[in-house]
């Protein structure tokens, strides 16, 4: 069995090989060798099927050799969807799929979504007027971000429209930088939301203990 995090349900599983190996088209691959089959996976809750390919310089002798291969390529692929507690709703939702297009190299569609979930921050903060330069410089005005937030803020803005704005001829974007952009946006989730409303559950339960102690 080969061991993944299955793209369907996401946990860490085995796949059985189910169906007998097959040598498929190149289509361009410097490799002279391409393999594919069918896995399940072993988690009773999922057992959905998905495909594994391989590539290799030297043809496969059996099966049980795609089986132990550690250099499967899984469709689907491992869809990273985070959770983002105390964040609301719709934008947590927003950034949860800016996580799941990074994760299946969708970098544009990554940026994108960061960006607009730094608009939808400021809105949901009552700051609607105004381009969203605008809105972001206002929310460190307001206190709700700090400086380097604020800037760091302004480089998604700016990620979102290389990507809105660019010619399609031009130099993509490096994954490097859609990753670095996507963790921006969780950390201004996490200054804005999360940040305060664990802070909040803290004094909650300090206070709870305090009014225990006094009883």
């Amino acid at each position: 069995m080969a061991t993944t995090i299955c793209g369907w349900c996401g946990v860490t599983t085995h796949m059985a090989i189910v169906t007998d190996v097959i040598d498929v088209p190149r289509q361009g691959s410097s490799y002279t060798y391409v393999y594919m089959a069918a896995f399940r996976c072993s988690n009773e809750r999922c057992a959905r099927l998905s495909v594994g390919r391989t590539y290799r310089d030297k043809p496969y002798g059996m099966t049980k050799e795609m089986r132990e291969d550690k250099n499967i390529q899984w469709e689907p692929a491992q869809i990273r969807r985070p959770d983002f507690p105390d964040v609301p709703p719709q934008i947590g939702a927003t950034a949860s799929e800016a996580h799941a297009c990074l994760s299946i190299g969708a970098h544009r569609g990554a940026v994108a979504l960061a960006r607009a979930v730094v608009e939808a921050t400021a809105k949901h903060n009552g700051i609607t007027g105004g381009n969203i330069v605008g809105k972001i410089d206002r929310m460190h005005q307001d206190g709700l971000i700090r400086e380097i937030t604020r800037e760091v803020a302004h480089e998604i803005r700016h990620g979102g429209n290389e990507v809105a704005h660019g010619d399609l001829a031009d130099e993509p974007m490096p994954p490097e930088d859609a990753e670095a952009i996507v963790e921006f946006m969780d950390a201004i989730l996490q200054e804005v939301f999360q940040g305060p409303a664990r802070m909040r559950d803290l004094q909650q339960r300090r206070l709870e203990r305090k009014q225990r102690n006094a009883e």
